[in-house]
């Protein structure tokens, strides 16, 4: 388990917008996401912006917790 990095806040399209933290490269699209607790939430959909530290999207397996997870670290495995 990678730490993915922090929500920033819920995308138009079902999914969360994630502020990169991965240390060596990038996580894989498709990748499962999931929070401190294990609860898997979503895969990644896409990985844009800066190379330094990248903006990641993921898309949500169910949408109704999208707002309960803004500010939280989330996972990939």
């Amino acid at each position: 388990m990678k730490r993915l990095g922090v929500v920033l806040h819920p995308s138009s399209h079902k999914g969360l917008i994630v502020r990169s933290q991965f240390e060596k490269g990038l996580p894989k699209i498709n990748s499962v996401v999931v929070t401190e607790r294990m609860e898997k939430i979503g895969e990644v959909y896409d990985v844009f912006g800066p190379v330094k530290r990248p903006y990641i999207s993921v898309r949500l397996y169910g949408a109704s917790r999208a707002h309960a997870l803004k500010n939280q670290r989330v996972y990939v495995l």
